[in-house]
C-alpha cells in the first residue's frame, strides 16, 4: 500500500523536483557525497517517519529556499519537521528578535515560537552556568539571503498566564526556561533547578538575578549589584557560593540575556 501524497517522501520529492535539482545534485548541495545519502527520504518503503529531522530540514533549505516557481518558502521545508521536538527559539541576541516578520520568513525566534501546548514556555537546551553553562543542540537555519541560529526546544512549561504576568512580571512572548548546572549559586539556585528568564529585560536596570554571556563562554546566571556613581557604569557580579569569587566589570562589556524572574526548585 502506498503512502499518501501528502507524506513526508511525497513532500521531499516534490521540493527538490520543484527547485529543478537531480537528486545526486541536492545530495551534493546539502553537503553529501552523492544521492544515495539521502535517496531514503523519497522512498516510503524505506523511510517509515512522518517527519525529517531538524539538522536536515536545515541542510535542505539551505539549497532549496528560493528556487522554483512558486519560490519555495522556508516554511514548506521547516512543516516537514515535527512541529513539538524540532521547534526551535532564536539565539539570544535580543537585537535579533524583529529580524524575521509573520508575513516573511517562519518564527524561529521567541517571540513568534508557538508551543505545542498553548500557553507553555519553551525550555531551551541551554543550561545556565552556575560556574560552567552548556549551550545544548543549536542548528543554522539558512532563511533566504538572512540565517538565524536556533535552539532546540527540550521541554514546554504550562505556567498560568496571571502568575507570570502579575507575579513574575515578565513578557510572556519573550519568555524562556533554562535549567542550571554548577554550584556557584547555592544554595539559592540547585543543579538541576529551572528559571523562568525574562529575554526583553536586557539591561541591568535594577540588583537581581540575570542570565549573562562575556560573548566568550557559555551563559551563567550570577546576581547583578550596579555599582553606584561610576562613569563609566559598572557592575558587581556575585556568585553566592561563598567558595567562588566576585568582581567587577564595566556594565557595557556585559551581554545580558535575561532578567531571572522565577525559579523552579526540586526542594
Amino acid at each position: 500500500m502506498t503512502k499518501p501524497l501528502d507524506s513526508v517522501t511525497e513532500k521531499f520529492r516534490q521540493l527538490r523536483e520543484r527547485a529543478g535539482l537531480s537528486m545526486d545534485e541536492l545530495a551534493k548541495g546539502m553537503g553529501y557525497k552523492g544521492a544515495s545519502s539521502i535517496q531514503r527520504y523519497e522512498n516510503p518503503d524505506e523511510y517509515k517517519k512522518e517527519f525529517i529531522s531538524p539538522d536536515i530540514a536545515a541542510k535542505l533549505l539551505n539549497v532549496v529556499v528560493g528556487k522554483g516557481t512558486p519560490p519555495i518558502d522556508a516554511k514548506e521545508v521547516w512543516g516537514l519537521t515535527r512541529p513539538a521536538s524540532g521547534a526551535l527559539v532564536g539565539s539570544f541576541d535580543p537585537d535579533t528578535h524583529e529580524q524575521f516578520s509573520d508575513d516573511g520568513a517562519p518564527g524561529y525566534t521567541r517571540e513568534h515560537w508557538r508551543a505545542h501546548v498553548e500557553g507553555a514556555l519553551p525550555e531551551l537546551d541551554v543550561k545556565l552556568g552556575a560556574g560552567e553553562g552548556i549551550v545544548g543542540d543549536t542548528i543554522n537555519i539558512p532563511v533566504g539571503n538572512e540565517s538565524a541560529t536556533g535552539h532546540r526546544v527540550v521541554a514546554e512549561w504550562l505556567i498560568p498566564a496571571d502568575y507570570l504576568r502579575s507575579e513574575a512580571k515578565v513578557s510572556i512572548n519573550h519568555t524562556v526556561v533554562m535549567e542550571i548546572v554548577g554550584d556557584s549559586m547555592q544554595p539559592d539556585f540547585l543543579p538541576g533547578d529551572r528559571v523562568i528568564v525574562d529575554l526583553s529585560q536586557n539591561q541591568c536596570l535594577h540588583d537581581g538575578e540575570y542570565a549573562f554571556s562575556d560573548g566568550i563562554s557559555p551563559p551563567q546566571i550570577k546576581r547583578f549589584q550596579r555599582i553606584h556613581f561610576t562613569d563609566p557604569p559598572e557592575v558587581k557580579i556575585v556568585s553566592i557560593n561563598p567558595g567562588y569569587d566576585s568582581f567587577r566589570v564595566e556594565l557595557h562589556r556585559v551581554h545580558i540575556l535575561g532578567r531571572v524572574c522565577g525559579h523552579v526548585t526540586r526542594k
